[in-house]
């Protein structure tokens, strides 16, 4: 006896056929883009995929059906239905994309031939740069990788930072990968969860991406100055013999510090550090050594330092639960967490992924709660001066000054007035 789910995809496979078959018919007398009306998606809960949404405008002779990724499905599952082995395609990507690591939600599409139910065609959209192209020529699969391409030209920007630096930059346009270039500059200055002041001010110079149809991008950045309240920020990009690339000072001492002003890149503050806090859960009064930072479960935790996995696994009130052992003295925990991503033992680097959000333990909602000590006692880490890199070598000096005499003037943002 047939399944519901073979039944169906034979359904899906027919209705396919029919509408191929009809438009071979209409493409005889009618000029222009092939549209179907799209096809009922198959009733059916082994196959997780509903394969005509719609169906984009391609030449006379071949159309295009988009496919759902939803969470939990595979490639394999996604195929299916639609006479092509899943194993034949990623076999014939897998020196260009491994197709096991489709993400829910991008966008999957099959191209079919009049008259032929067998694909000739898929593409997938790897990111907002790169699209999977494959093309089938008799039973042989060919793939490469479409890379949108951009031209340069410098530009300067200002953002007014009223709520978040997401936002701001949302609302200029920018992408959420350039958001994570600016947050990364300023990571070990400013931690944009805590310490944004009103109407705070960023200013760049730099390089701007555009190609005709996709969105413009940030390139190449030049240098950025930010004004938050009474305090000045300023880096400069340099370029080191070496090859390796730094953000600096205008006095050359380096932005990048052994420790990161935030274990969360993008969140918001529910709690700080404060040694007589009423506790929601015990409802009674006792020291929070820590900083509380909201977030969706799920969301990266990172460690703010290189350091040693001192405990990790479930650790009574604070749930899932990691603790860092650094040099200098420092030591840093991560609770409540979702999932612990470490082993007791293990090195760390800084900005590891070291475990998720959660609720875990004596929780009221999703959170992380982030401690730090200095040779054994608690400090609040929102507020605690850290140690500075080694400036750049005297011996660059003179380079890297002429970096900064060419680039900070152009910066939009000007220094406040002195008094």
């Amino acid at each position: 006896m047939a399944t519901p789910a073979s039944t169906g995809q034979r359904v899906l496979r027919a209705a396919l056929l029919l509408g191929l078959l009809i438009a071979g018919v209409l493409s005889a007398t009618r000029p222009g883009a092939i549209a179907l009306e799209p096809a009922a998606a198959p009733v059916t809960p082994v196959t997780p995929v509903a394969p005509v949404a719609a169906v984009k405008a391609l030449p006379i002779d071949r159309l295009s059906i988009p496919l759902t990724i939803r969470s939990g499905s595979s490639f394999g599952e996604i195929m299916d239905p639609w006479s092509v082995s899943a194993n034949v395609l990623r076999d014939a990507a897998l020196s260009v994309y491994d197709l096991v690591t489709i993400h829910p939600g991008s966008e999957l599409s099959l191209e079919f031939e009049d008259g032929d139910a067998t694909p000739v065609g898929l593409r997938y959209h790897v990111d907002e740069d790169h699209t999977l192209v494959m093309s089938r020529a008799g039973d042989a699969w060919t793939a490469s990788m479409e890379e949108v391409q951009y031209v340069a030209r410098e530009t300067t920007m200002t953002l007014t930072v009223t709520s978040s630096l997401w936002q701001a930059g949302m609302d200029a346009g920018l992408r959420a990968t350039d958001l994570d270039v600016l947050a990364k500059i300023f990571e070990y200055e400013v931690d944009f969860n805590t310490e944004i002041q009103p109407n705070a001010k960023l200013g760049l110079v730099g390089d701007v991406l555009t190609s005709e149809g996709h969105k413009d991008k940030l390139g190449t950045l030049r240098a950025v100055r930010f004004i938050n309240g009474k305090d000045v920020y300023e880096m400069v990009r340099f370029l080191r013999p070496d090859g390796k690339e730094g953000w600096y000072h205008s006095d050359g001492t380096a932005a990048k510090r052994p420790f990161l002003r935030s274990p969360i890149e993008f969140s918001r503050v529910t709690s700080g550090f404060n040694i007589h806090r009423f506790h929601p859960i015990l409802k009674i009064t006792r020291p929070h050594n820590g900083t509380d930072f909201g977030a969706p479960i799920g969301t990266p935790v990172r460690a703010v330092a290189d350091g040693v996995v001192d405990f990790a696994g479930p650790s009574g009130g604070h749930g899932n639960f990691v603790k860092l052992r650094h040099e200098g003295g420092y030591d840093t925990s991560y609770s409540h967490m979702s999932a612990v991503l470490v082993r007791r033992g293990a090195n760390v680097h800084q900005g590891q992924l070291i475990g998720r959000v959660g609720m875990t333990g004596l929780s009221t909602g999703p959170h992380m709660h982030y401690q730090m000590w200095k040779n054994g006692r608690f400090v609040d880490a929102m507020k605690e001066v850290m140690p500075n890199v080694e400036p750049l070598d005297p011996s660059l000096m003179s380079a890297f000054k002429a970096e900064v005499d060419a680039w900070l003037p152009k910066v939009p943002v000007a220094r406040p007035a002195s008094k």
